[in-house]
């Protein structure tokens, strides 16, 4: 795999599979407009799909899974509650790169948060504690409080069972999927 993000996509599989895992790795930044932002999309209590852009805080290739950051009182913990299975879409315009995962998303809470929590800077830990509870209906835009609680900070992980990897680097598209099941041996697909 190489480091310039101008050259062409790999076309061997594992080279692929290296190169999205270089993708979902965090962009830790000072500057949060840079954030690594993916959207999530869970199954809401009628059955629709719920999709929201959310913060990628941490990836873990041996253990095939991706971490979020979140408040415990969101709807979408308790949709994941409800139904685990969800999708993450990453678009990395820098890369030309489109990865589509699913899987099953646990939520972790209490003490087994608390070292995520303790790593938190300063201002973001009022992120994790708004009331009323988010998504909840406000009388004005600021009807609301945020207020630090670490019993409300929840992270979100994502276990992979598949990924599809989409390279939209001209002059040849390429697409790649990957499951857990067949240990990640990976298949070409049409783009």
């Amino acid at each position: 795999m190489t480091d310039d993000i101008n050259a062409p996509h790999p076309t061997d599989l594992a080279q692929v599979l290296n190169f999205a895992w270089a993708a979902l790795a965090p962009q830790i930044v000072q500057d949060r407009r840079k954030s690594q932002v993916v959207t999530l999309s869970t199954i809401d209590a009628s059955g629709a799909p719920a999709a929201r852009s959310v913060i990628l805080r941490d990836s873990d290739r041996p253990r095939g899974s991706i971490d979020i950051f979140t408040d415990a009182a969101t709807p979408k913990c308790t949709e994941i509650a409800n139904d685990p299975r969800v999708a993450l879409t990453l678009w990395r315009a820098d890369m030309e790169l489109q990865l589509r995962i699913t899987g099953l998303m646990d939520i972790i809470e209490g003490a087994a948060a608390h070292v995520a929590w303790s790593k938190l800077p300063e201002h973001a830990l009022p992120n994790y504690g708004v009331t009323p509870a988010p998504g909840a209906q406000i009388a004005s835009a600021t009807s609301y409080q945020r207020s630090p609680d670490a019993a409300r900070f929840a992270i979100l992980r994502l276990t992979i069972a598949d990924l599809d990897v989409v390279s939209l680097k001209s002059p040849t598209h390429t697409r790649a999927r990957f499951e857990r099941r067949d240990g990640w041996r990976g298949v070409w697909r049409a783009p």
